[in-house]
C-alpha cells in the first residue's frame, strides 16, 4: 500500500563532442552549459579515447562564428588517428579538501553517487514500498531522458518522483548548511505532497540527532528533472546539493573544479 518512489538524476555534465579530425587538431561542439569565457583562451583539455587512454589537449579559439560554439582542440602529444569518445577539462576527477569535494562534475556525479548510495543501503534495510533508480541522458540539451520516460509512462503514475541535483549556490541555498528541500526550479513549483515526505524525514532525522540540518528554496538556477515528469502527471519534489563553481566557471571567467560541501552530500544521503 505504500506509493512507489523514485530517485532521478543525470548523467550529464557540461563538455565537448568532437566532430571532425584535422591533423592534430580536433574540431568540437560544445555541449551542456560550457562557459564560453573558455573559447578564448588556451584552457586545459584532455581527449578521453574509448579505450580509456586520455591525451592532453587545449582549447585554442573556435571554428568560425563564436554562436556556433565550435571550438578548436590542439593535441599536445603524438599525432591521432581517430577521434576521441569526447573532450573534457583537464581538472581533478576527485578530491577531498577538508570539507569540501572538489571534482570535475559534481553536476550531478553527486546526485548519481547519493542514489547509488541508498540504493547499497535498501540492500541490508529493505524499503516497505518499490524504491527506483534513475539515471537520465541528455538533460544539458533539455531534460531528453526524463521528458521520454515520463511521457511513455516508464515509472507508474503513482511513484512520487524525488530529483536529486547539485544545483548553483544561491541565497537561503547556502554550502555547509544543510541539502536544500526544492520547492521548484526555474520552470515549476513542485508538489506540496511530494515536498513533505522530504519534511517529515528531515523530522525523522532531527529526533535522532538535533544538530541534523536542511535548508528549503526554490532554486531558480535551472531546470531538473522533477519538471520534465511534472508536466507529464507526475508528483515530484527535489533535494539539491549547494554549488560551488557552477558548469566550472568562475565569476572572472575561469575554469575550475565544481565543489560542494561534504556534510551537505552526507546529510542528503541520509
Amino acid at each position: 500500500g505504500v506509493p512507489p518512489v523514485a530517485f532521478v538524476a543525470h548523467m550529464d555534465h557540461p563538455g565537448f563532442e568532437p566532430i571532425e579530425l584535422r591533423g592534430s587538431t580536433i574540431v568540437a561542439e560544445a555541449r551542456g552549459g560550457v562557459p564560453s569565457s573558455s573559447f578564448f583562451n588556451p584552457v586545459p583539455v584532455e581527449a578521453v579515447f574509448r579505450d580509456g587512454k586520455r591525451l592532453k589537449a587545449h582549447l585554442a579559439g573556435t571554428d568560425g562564428d563564436p554562436k556556433d560554439r565550435r571550438v578548436l582542440v590542439n593535441i599536445e602529444e603524438a599525432p591521432i588517428h581517430s577521434l576521441p569518445a569526447l573532450v573534457v577539462f583537464d581538472l581533478p576527477d576527485f578530491n577531498c579538501d577538508g570539507d569540501l569535494l572538489r571534482m570535475r562534475a559534481a553536476d550531478d556525479l553527486a546526485g548519481c553517487a547519493t542514489i547509488l548510495s541508498v540504493m547499497q543501503d535498501l540492500v541490508n534495510n529493505p524499503a516497505q514500498g518499490d524504491v527506483y533508480g534513475v539515471f537520465t541522458r541528455a538533460e544539458e540539451v533539455g531534460l531528453i531522458g526524463a521528458r521520454i520516460m515520463a511521457q511513455e509512462h516508464s515509472l507508474p503514475l503513482d511513484c512520487l518522483v524525488v530529483s536529486l541535483e547539485s544545483s548553483r549556490e544561491l541565497p537561503g541555498a547556502i554550502l555547509g548548511s544543510g541539502p536544500v528541500i526544492r520547492v521548484g526550479d526555474v520552470t515549476f513549483t513542485f508538489s506540496a505532497e511530494g515536498e513533505q515526505v522530504l519534511h517529515a524525514a528531515k523530522e525523522a532525522l532531527v529526533a535522532l540527532d538535533p544538530a541534523y540540518q536542511t535548508q528549503r528554496q526554490l532554486m531558480s538556477g535551472g531546470t531538473c528533472e522533477a519538471s520534465g515528469f511534472a508536466a507529464w502527471g507526475y508528483a515530484t519534489t527535489g533535494m539539491a546539493f549547494p554549488l560551488g563553481n557552477y558548469h566550472n566557471a568562475t565569476p572572472e571567467g575561469g575554469v575550475v573544479a565544481e565543489y560542494i560541501h561534504v556534510e551537505d552530500f552526507w546529510g542528503g544521503i541520509q
